[in-house]
């Protein structure tokens, strides 16, 4: 493997960023958002396009309609300006650059100390530690794109004759999720449809030229395959209760995809109670059949983690965690350390604290640790809150956000667990309503993007990016955002103040009587931007 003089310092990655912020001026940014905005809006008012793109996706069975409101217009592929991307890409960069700098300060412990007591041995945080700091590991962070000159509350007419540009604000940082099978699909259904013959959904290569469909495949098939040391043993996709989590079927895709209609090799999708360790063999039971399998990519994230221990603890089932424990302890299931679950402590929403004191990171926003100082300062000015938004240092961000939260919530959750303070910065509608069943007036105004990039691990699969992570893809979740600052979700029982957005309706779906955990749809839809 090589050495880290592949990758750029904090300070290479700082300049990279600098540049390329100073290569785009204001007006060029105008006319790219223009051109972005004018082409959503050309595809959202094209009513046989939309139609066909839906029914694409219908037959293959990936289109769930949301809450009774009809065919919610998620998973419509939104342009955005080439420059927003190359500039979130670029600030990526800086993300690992700190890590890295972390890593070499504080050597393995760094891992030790962030990932919860007791779920990594001295070597394998060795060798981990080593990994890390010669390849660019997974990484997904989502972003909030609105208008950099903008006020809130203004529809998608009043921004596109604005004359303003688009800018984005970090809000999360994590390993990332596997969401290459559906995405596939949705490309696929998009080009079909004739309105996306001239929109790229990969960033450019090392010729500076874009990857075609079936370029981007073939990188990701390699990726999959190598890892990081060319160990072609069949996939083991490692998810608690997966075939009733609403991800299922893009996993099943993506199995699909892996195998390349091979079933010997076709990735299985388990629950770690299918596990169990024969000797120094990982092995499985599955309908009845019995296996074993050597190349493990963990899926569990720190929510969802904790809680599964604490159920298997209360059902009396130690071994499950054992075997659990004993399977992310084995170097050798891991020949692709980026899927281990040491990458989503590596870099998670804690780095935005470091990113936003950097000069010249202008995407971060002011992220703080919540402590018992910042707390007493918010009992003595309780407005403050107005302009905040609270969340879990660990975990996702649909699990456990508030948004301007009264004092009594932020108190009860920081006695539970370490929280940040972030400021709020409120989404732009960058495409009109598609739906006239959505008759809200929020919708109405027009559809917002939280946008979150996609990077695979470095790879000697991909020969040009053997250590640098690449971005695949970028997605959007496509909302919207109430108008009125006081509305908050109806019959919501804790209270909180969220506004009217879809990802808010679905971070408190079961406190609303919404427990059906298929009933979110897919949630996100390719990003492209014209050549």
């Amino acid at each position: 493997m090589s050495d880290r003089t592949h990758l750029p310092s904090i300070e290479q990655a700082l300049e990279t960023l600098q540049e390329i912020e100073k290569k785009v001026d204001e007006g060029t940014r105008i006319a790219q958002t223009r051109r972005a905005l004018e082409k959503n809006e050309r595809v959202a008012k094209n009513k046989a396009v939309v139609a066909g793109y839906y029914q694409s996706l219908a037959d293959k069975g990936l289109f769930v309609p949301i809450y009774g409101a009809g065919d919610f217009p998620w998973a419509l592929p939104l342009h955005l300006p080439p420059y927003l991307i190359e500039i979130l890409w670029a600030t990526s960069r800086v993300l690992y650059a700190l890590a890295r700098k972390h890593l070499t300060a504080e050597g393995p412990d760094y891992l030790i100390k962030r990932i919860p007591d007791g779920w990594i041995t001295d070597e394998m945080a060795d060798i981990l530690h080593t990994y890390y700091l010669t390849v660019e590991p997974d990484l997904a962070f989502d972003v909030l794109v609105y208008g950099a000159n903008s006020k809130r509350g203004m529809d998608f007419d009043e921004f596109k004759a604005s004359g303003d540009h688009l800018y984005a604000k970090i809000l999360e940082a994590q390993s990332v999720d596997t969401y290459y099978g559906w995405l596939r699909e949705c490309i696929r259904s998009a080009r079909k449809t004739g309105a996306f013959d001239d929109s790229i959904f990969t960033r450019v290569n090392i010729d500076d030229r874009p990857l075609t469909d079936a370029e981007l495949d073939e990188q990701v098939l390699a990726t999959y395959i190598h890892g990081s040391e060319n160990h072609r043993d069949r996939i083991l996709f490692l998810e608690i209760d997966p075939r009733n989590q609403p991800s299922f079927q893009n996993l099943a895709l993506l199995a699909k995809f892996i195998s390349q209609g091979d079933p010997s090799q076709q990735p299985l999708i388990l629950d770690p109670q299918d596990l169990f360790f024969k000797g120094d063999q990982l092995c499985y039971r599955w309908e009845g059949q019995t296996g074993s399998t050597n190349k493990v990519i963990s899926r569990l994230v720190d929510t969802d983690f904790k809680a599964y221990l604490k159920k298997m603890s209360v059902e009396g089932k130690p071994e499950v965690i054992e075997c659990l424990r004993r399977l992310y302890a084995t170097p050798a299931l891991w020949s692709d350390l980026s899927k281990h679950i040491a990458g989503f402590y590596l870099i998670d929403k804690s780095s935005i604290t470091d990113l936003c004191m950097l000069e010249g990171v202008g995407v971060a926003p002011q992220t703080q640790r919540i402590t018992p100082s910042l707390l007493e300062s918010f009992r003595k000015d309780p407005d403050q809150l107005k302009q905040l938004a609270v969340k879990p240092l660990h975990g996702m961000s649909s699990k456990g956000v508030f948004v301007s939260p009264d004092l009594a919530v932020v108190e009860k959750y920081c006695s539970e667990e370490p929280m940040l303070a972030q400021e709020m910065f409120w989404a732009t509608p960058v495409m009109p309503n598609i739906n006239e069943e959505l008759t809200d007036p929020d919708a109405l105004a027009g559809f917002c993007s939280e946008t979150r990039l996609v990077f695979h691990a470095g790879s000697p699969a991909v020969s040009d990016s053997p250590h640098a992570a690449r971005c695949i893809l970028a997605l959007g979740r496509i909302h919207y955002a109430s108008k009125d600052p006081a509305r908050k979700i109806k019959d919501d029982a804790a209270g909180r103040g969220w506004f009217s957005n879809m990802g808010a309706i679905m971070a408190v779906k079961r406190e609303l009587g919404m427990t059906d955990k298929r009933g979110a749809g897919l949630g996100m839809a390719p990003i492209c931007w014209l050549d």
